[in-house]
């Protein structure tokens, strides 16, 4: 017979799951089209993202998920148990061209940060929270990116902050303007 005390325990953990958008050149920090993107992405409205397809604003969406190592899950336990070593904000994003990166628990940085910026947008819904970058035309070399990174408390500079979320992306083409969305869900 099973102790009873066993069956109500809870399993938690928290999905990533990231949305990279290539834009066309011309889509700027700030506009209506990131603004319609992002509440695209929010609440699952397709139709916004067919018709930004059709338009050729968009020209590709591709769709993953990641993994998060120790040193991020390290910051939530610290900040539940009131240490503020870290603000627990992740602030910074960074693009990488690795072509074969093997993240695990233990990695902190990316295989080869070739782009960092600040966090575009970031909110909460619930158990929900959604953090989001944009990255201009100008702002990097197009090319593809094979690795993406999410920091807490990072700065500007390259391999900084703690790892909260690190991904293969499978290919992530910048030809012009990307918006890059991530949503966390903590289950």
């Amino acid at each position: 017979m099973k102790n009873p005390s066993y069956q109500n325990i809870e399993k938690g953990k928290v999905i990533g799951e990231y949305t990279a958008v290539s834009l066309a050149p011309w889509v700027e920090r700030g506009s209506k089209v990131v603004a319609d993107i992002r509440e695209a992405l929010r609440t699952g409205n397709e139709a916004i993202l067919a018709t930004l397809r059709a338009s050729g604003v968009i020209q590709e969406v591709k769709h993953v998920h990641n993994i998060i190592p120790t040193t991020g899950r390290s910051v939530l336990a610290r900040l539940i148990v009131g240490d503020t070593t870290y603000s627990g904000e992740v602030d910074y994003g960074a693009l990488g061209s690795d072509a074969t990166p093997a993240f695990t628990n233990a990695s902190t940085i990316l295989g080869t940060e070739v782009y960092r910026s600040q966090a575009d947008s970031q909110a909460f819904d619930d158990n929900i929270a959604y953090i989001d970058w944009f990255v201009a035309a100008g702002d990097v070399a197009d090319q593809t990116f094979e690795e993406f990174g999410a920091f807490i408390d990072g700065t500007g500079s390259a391999d900084t902050g703690q790892a909260w979320s690190l991904l293969k992306t499978g290919g992530w083409v910048k030809s012009g303007s990307m918006f890059i969305s991530a949503k966390y869900t903590f289950v």
